[in-house]
């Protein structure tokens, strides 16, 4: 029995030493360069009969003792033997042992020199990656079935402590991405922190107007997990740069800002608390931003707000932004995300926007002509819009001192087509008292005309509307001042070069805005026709000089007093050449002609204007020589010359209008030109593609075809062997 308990033994731990040394032994072998680069070039062979491309590995190097492995020199092309995958170095250091456990466990990896080439022509056409997807869809089928099995198993985990990657590229069609490196680790009490260096994106945007190349950079982006899973993110140095590869928008346009979508050059620096972030939701805080365009003007100070999304609606709250001398802040703003699938549109509704701002913050971007405007404003409304236009709702604006209030509503529309853009606000009330006004116009770098009647008008109220239209800019209401109230109309025409319009009033004192005690009040209506076209402008005043503006009055005047004479049913007409503005008074009476004659070269000193009055009497023996039927004949004749000369302005009105019209016709036409041009360019550039992508897909099948010729004549020799 013993002797038997004893072989038994013998044979065990034979057995057992046998088991250890073959699995040693394989061990060994397994690690080895000559076996594993044997091993290495079978895989080589099935993956290529797999893929039917060509692959190729420099070597490879597993250490089984030391868990780790390395593979060298990767590289796979496409169906079309281009480059499609490259990879330099991949080194992966794991605990094997913990596999035991059902938990891979990645102590070190680290990879080089990976670069990617992935092409998709149109939607359409087969991607250069697809014939891989292809070929591994029986063993995805396969894993998903093991999966299934596998469900009742216990979970294999994954832990990594250290990721390293170095030089990385990624193109897609014309997408670029490159990294320059990125570094994650494990920290102290389970704490992650990843950094994220030369992060960069080259891609070209498509638009209506054409190309847009674009370039982003991000310089360092630091990533900290704190506690309760939030994450910190630090962002230095995120340039973007687009490039239309055309001249700026105000090239030759001094009165035009410098903001142009075509030609960003923005530097940034951002923190950033990630609250939560799931596959369909994020919470995040903007802590701090700071962005800067110094070409185009863009300073924003600083940026914060908190940020709540899912796939349907974002919500910003507590947002703020801040510009050298100008501060906006939105307690709560929802955004609906577009869906092009349900047909969801862009839209936005803001609380009440709150803000203090000098203009000047936004010239250089916008509109040089406020450049030097540094009166502090106080701002307040609410907005709400889609990607076609906003609305403006409880507008209010007020200078500091208060000594300027606006109250208003508006809207905009239009704005992906020039042509069909439009402003319209309306002013509720607005109230300038005396001073600010003078102060306002003070900060506009324009010439000013009358300040001094401006002045003399008090305080101003105004009621009305305008609008801003393409090239053209009207304007209506009444407006309230001490020495009357005037309604008006008037437009701005950039077509024309042209400022023209009308006013009315019925009890005006003329008088004490224009500094003439001897003129009193004035009931009248008017149209006003002003040049200003600086080549025009500037050709008179060389030969004239003068500070004149350049224009024309036309009015009839119901009922005015200067000094003793009380006059009614007057028509006056003024011109100015710039240097000289000349008028003629014609009053037609019963007993007394009045005819008068005046100039002045200065709005400033209208006291000093020189006045021809010129009188004829009727003496009662002239009318008593006059029968009734040359009377009448006279009345009549008198009648037909006014009928004629307002028929004469009238026909000059209309041949004004009918110019104004065949301009603006001759640019509609431009317009519809310029849009069917562009209509053909891009359908002639569709058709280009479409034949391209045609001519692609009959070269494959061509391939296809000459590939399964060839295959058939091989096998045809094979079989006739």
């Amino acid at each position: 029995m013993k002797k038997t308990l004893l072989r038994v033994l013998k044979w065990v731990g034979g057995t057992l030493l046998g088991i250890v040394l073959l699995v040693v032994g394989t061990f060994l072998v397994l690690d080895t360069s000559t076996m594993q680069n044997h091993l290495l070039q079978e895989a080589i062979v099935l993956l290529k009969d797999r893929l039917q491309t060509e692959v190729r590995v420099d070597s490879i190097s597993v250490r089984l003792f030391g868990q780790n492995a390395s593979l060298y020199g990767v590289e796979v092309e496409d169906l079309q033997h281009r480059k499609m995958l490259e990879l330099r170095e991949l080194k992966v250091q794991l605990s094997v042992w913990r596999l035991l456990q059902r938990e891979i466990k990645v102590n070190d990896v680290k990879l080089q020199g990976l670069e990617v080439n992935l092409f998709k022509p149109s939607r359409d056409s087969a991607a250069n990656f697809q014939f891989v997807l292809d070929a591994f869809k029986k063993e995805k089928r396969d894993s998903i079935v093991k999966a299934e099995k596998a469900k009742h198993m216990p979970k294999l985990t994954v832990d990594v402590d250290k990721v390293w990657l170095e030089n990385i590229k990624v193109r897609f069609n014309e997408k670029t991405g490159v990294l320059g490196s990125l570094l994650y680790k494990k920290g102290k009490n389970g704490r992650q922190i990843a950094e994220i260096r030369e992060l960069k994106g080259h891609w070209i945007a498509k638009t209506k107007k054409g190309p847009v190349e674009n370039k982003l950079r991000i310089a360092v982006l630091d990533v900290m997990q704190e506690k309760d899973d939030k994450a910190m993110l630090q962002l230095d140095s995120i340039c973007w740069v687009t490039n239309n590869h055309k001249p700026r928008k105000n090239t030759g346009k001094p009165k035009r800002g410098f903001f142009d979508a075509g030609h960003f050059n923005i530097v940034a620096q951002m923190n950033i608390r990630l609250d939560k972030l799931t596959k369909d939701s994020v919470e995040a805080t903007i802590l701090n931003c700071k962005a800067d365009d110094p070409i185009s003007g863009i300073h924003v100070t600083k940026l914060s707000c908190k940020v709540e999304s899912d796939k349907k609606v974002a919500t910003l709250k507590d947002f703020s932004i801040s510009l050298p001398n100008t501060t906006l802040k939105i307690s709560r703003a929802a955004l609906t995300l577009p869906n092009k699938k349900k047909n969801i549109k862009f839209q936005y509704q803001t609380s009440l926007i709150t803000g203090r701002t000098l203009l000047k913050d936004i010239s250089r971007v916008f509109a040089p002509v406020l450049k030097d405007f540094k009166e502090p404003l106080l701002l307040e409304t609410r907005m709400s819009g889609d990607d076609e236009g906003m609305v403006f709702k409880d507008v209010k604006v007020s200078t500091a001192k208060k000594d300027l209030n606006i109250r208003a509503s508006g809207f905009i529309k239009g704005l992906k087509d020039k042509y069909k853009l439009q402003v319209h606000f309306d002013v509720h009330q607005m109230t300038a008292h005396s001073g600010s006004k003078e102060r306002i116009i003070s900060q506009f770098p324009v010439k000013k005309f009358m300040m001094k009647q401006l002045h003399n008008l008090g305080t101003i109220g105004y009621r009305g509307t305008f609008d801003v239209l393409w090239k053209r800019e009207q304007f209506a209401g009444l407006l309230t001042t001490q020495t009357g109230n005037i309604d008006f109309q008037f437009a701005l025409n950039e077509n024309t070069k042209y400022v023209e319009g009308t006013v009315r009033t019925d009890s005006f004192e003329l008088g004490q805005a224009m500094g003439m005690a001897d003129l009193k009040k004035v009931a009248c209506m008017a149209t006003f026709k002003f040049d200003i076209s600086k080549p025009r402008t500037a050709i008179m005043r060389k030969k004239v000089g003068g500070k004149l503006p350049m224009g024309e009055i036309y009015a009839e005047v119901y009922d005015a007093k200067y000094k003793l004479l009380h006059v009614r049913n007057t028509v006056v007409t003024i011109k100015s050449n710039g240097a000289v503005a000349e008028g003629d008074v014609n009053i037609r009476g019963k007993r007394l002609d009045v005819l008068c004659e005046f100039s002045f070269t200065n709005t400033n000193e209208m006291q000093k204007m020189k006045v021809k009055p010129k009188l004829k009497f009727h003496s009662l023996a002239e009318h008593e020589e006059l029968d009734p039927a040359k009377l009448r004949a006279m009345k009549a004749e008198e009648k037909a010359a006014r009928k004629a000369q307002l028929a004469e302005e009238k026909a000059a009105r209309i041949a004004l209008r009918a110019e104004e019209e065949v301009v603006r016709k001759a640019e509609k036409a431009a317009r519809k030109t310029q849009r069917e041009a562009e209509k053909a360019a891009r359908k002639a550039q569709r058709d280009e593609e479409k034949a391209a992508l045609q001519a692609e897909k009959d070269a494959r099948r061509a391939a296809r075809q000459a590939e399964k010729e060839a295959k058939k004549a091989a096998k045809a020799a094979q079989e006739g062997q």
